[in-house]
């Protein structure tokens, strides 16, 4: 880490600005005095003058020095910093292609619709672009071939249910206007299976030379722009999926940020492993036979009975609680269904070799993708590496085999950080995040927020309150949450860790609420946002991606509700395996991961300099345990009560002051 100290042995001359930044008299040097100086400009522009802020400034310097440097940056910056311009200035004057990727879509979108089009106006020459996965855009050839009137029906011949035939009508209207055929840009929450009728996985896909409507493809249109770009705007699913590649899906590049970091070690774990349910197995039975037809008839179905049978197999060693590895009728089973995909990959790779119409070599290569892929899934399920875990996950409506790297360090210091220097950001950074990433030497910085949290936010645990795992905790919850937002007037955004607490719980709560209640999956994210920012007394309940990556500053949220800590699940079979490896288990595997979920759930409340409210966690352990110092330090410094009379005082007087 480069030293403060002017005594320390350091060949550079090191000169400070009044507001603490260093600067140095080299190259890093003029390019952080560079990037300050167009954060002042920015700053100047910005409606009603903007905002100069101190931290926003450190971390400025650091970023533009990192890159100058090739020397990757830890940076935890407090909420509030604006941490967003902090790097991308820095980035457009790179004068390098960089590449900026977020665990969460809705930071995607920020950065895309505000942020980098703001530093690209005062940076001649910056080009952005978003890039995703091929299976978020709309496929065009198969919009063609699916058509609007008459019975539509999948690949497989079978009819789409009705609602699902109409949704995918409302699409393809849709595929009329859009510029960019991305899903998100849809308005409303679309069935998975509508959709899954008019795209195409990148297994799936023909190419670009090959499809009749490669050069009106959406998706090939956003890798051109990503091949022109210098910003290049992405989320982390997808460098995984890119590292997981052979580095083949993004373009080249030497510089990237990771933005909300402390999710970066499990995407790569998921991403960087595979998974395999009897379904993809159906799947490819099904597609087999509808292209091959009487040929492969015993085959597929054979194909297909194996798969129920690796079903029932592995729905009986969940059941036993064996969530890790696989028992020996599993191995059997899967052992049978490799020699079968095999044999029909080989079937279908030279019915896709033989000449044909664009829509029918369209469906023959649709099939053979994803059969190469399965059979490739088999092959490595066979061959787990020391670092890797296979283990069983349930999802929907049947178990699945899932192998994921338990440390993915030593593959990201073997394929990425000797190409990239990374600049690492998040308002919590988990102190074992650099190791756990396998980054070598590296600077690290910790910015704090300008927010005064301590007048301004209430941290709420209520006493005696029943224990998550009691049959009375949910109704506690019930009436502590119809109490607090009655007291909010609103104004709530309610954070579950399971999705069917939050479920009955909003079902129990909302006959008691006079204010609107919204629940995620009723809409499509981007409107659940919008209509909780543009409606002051609505209330949110969601899990999962609202635990982050959500901003809604303003009066519009004065209440941030957590139902419990979001420790792992005691028997969740990679924490497990990683707990195994730790010298102190409790400390460096579950306690880190439960911090930085619930600070980055706290974060939701305070967003801008004015915001005021209270963050009630409905779990007594962040009052009462031995190890509620440790989720403190990485908590802002709130004022702390139990007294939920003086919270509600506080609500209501917020609630008056509503404009």
């Amino acid at each position: 880490m480069h030293s403060f100290d002017p005594d320390d042995n350091d060949d550079e001359v090191v000169e400070f600005g009044d507001d603490g930044v260093q600067l140095r008299e080299d190259h890093a040097g003029r390019d952080a005095q560079r990037a300050l100086d167009l954060l002042a400009r920015i700053t100047r522009d910005l409606p009603g003058g903007g905002e100069e802020r101190p931290g926003q400034r450190v971390l400025t310097g650091r970023v533009a020095e990192a890159f100058a440097r090739r020397r990757s940056l830890v940076a935890e910056a407090g909420t509030g910093i604006g941490k967003s311009l902090a790097y991308l200035i820095p980035a457009a004057l790179s004068g390098e292609r960089v590449v900026i990727a977020t665990a969460t879509r809705n930071l995607q979108d920020q950065l895309a619709t505000k942020d980098a089009p703001l530093v690209a106006a005062h940076v001649a020459g910056t080009r952005v672009a978003v890039l995703k996965g091929r299976q978020n855009y709309l496929c065009r050839q198969r919009a063609q071939a699916v058509g609007g009137g008459g019975q539509l029906s999948f690949d497989d011949g079978v009819p789409a249910p009705r609602g699902v035939a109409q949704q995918i009508r409302r699409i393809l209207r849709w595929s009329q206007d859009t510029v960019t055929g991305d899903r998100d840009d849809l308005d409303f929450e679309v069935d998975p299976r509508a959709w899954r009728s008019l795209s195409v996985t990148p297994q799936e896909c023909v190419g670009r030379a090959q499809c009749p409507q490669g050069g009106a493809c959406f998706a090939e249109l956003a890798r051109d722009r990503a091949n022109e770009s210098t910003l290049l705007i992405v989320n982390t699913h997808l460098y995984a999926a890119h590292l997981a590649s052979g580095s083949m899906l993004l373009p080249a590049h030497e510089l990237a940020v990771f933005d909300e970091a402390h999710d970066v070690p499990e995407i790569m774990a998921s991403l960087l492993g595979t998974s395999l349910s009897p379904a993809r197995l159906r799947g490819l039975a099904t597609s087999a036979r509808a292209l091959l037809g009487a040929d492969v008839a015993a085959r597929t179905g054979e194909l297909a009975t194996s798969a129920d049978r690796l079903a029932a197999t592995l729905e009986r060693q969940y059941d036993r609680d064996e969530l890790r590895g696989l028992d020996a009728g599993a191995v059997q089973e899967l052992s049978r269904t490799r020699e079968l995909v095999t044999d029909l990959v080989e079937r279908l790779r030279a019915l896709a070799a033989e000449a044909s119409p664009a829509d029918e070599r369209a469906r023959r290569v649709r099939a053979l993708g994803p059969a190469v892929h399965l059979h490739n899934d088999l092959l490595r399920l066979d061959d787990v590496g020391d670092d890797e875990l296979v283990f069983l996950v349930r999802r929907e409506r049947e178990v699945e085999i899932e192998l994921s790297l338990i440390d993915v360090g030593p593959r990201l210091a073997a394929d990425l950080w000797p190409h990239v220097t990374g600049v690492l950001t998040s308002a919590t950074i988990p102190d074992s995040l650099p190791a756990r990433l396998g980054l070598g030497d590296h600077d690290q910085v910790t910015v704090e927020s300008p927010f005064d949290y301590h007048q301004h936010a209430l941290l709420y645990v209520p006493e005696r309150f029943p224990a998550r795992n009691t049959a009375s905790a949910e109704p506690a919850i019930v009436e502590e949450l119809t109490a607090l937002i009655r007291a909010a007037g609103g104004r709530t955004l309610a954070l579950f860790t399971n999705r069917s607490v939050m479920n009955r719980v909003a079902e129990a709560v909302a006959p008691f609420l006079s204010t609107p209640l919204l629940v995620q999956g009723s809409l499509s994210r981007a409107r659940l946002i919008e209509q909780f920012r543009d409606d002051p007394a609505a209330s949110l309940f969601a899990v999962t991606s609202f635990w982050q990556g959500v901003d809604v500053p303003g009066h519009s949220l004065s209440l941030v509700t957590i139902d419990r800590l979001p420790f792992a699940a005691p028997h969740d079979p990679l924490a497990e395996a990683r707990r195994e490896r730790a010298a102190r288990p409790f400390h460096d595997v579950d306690l880190p991961r439960a911090t930085m979920l619930l600070a980055q759930g706290v974060g939701r409340l305070i967003r801008g300099v004015d915001d005021r409210g209270v963050v009630a966690v409905l779990d007594t352990r962040l009052a009462e345990a031995s190890y509620r110092g440790a989720l403190f330090r990485k908590l802002p410094p709130m004022a702390r009560t139990r007294d939920r009379s003086r919270v509600e005082t506080f609500l209501r007087a917020l609630a008056g002051e509503s404009p």
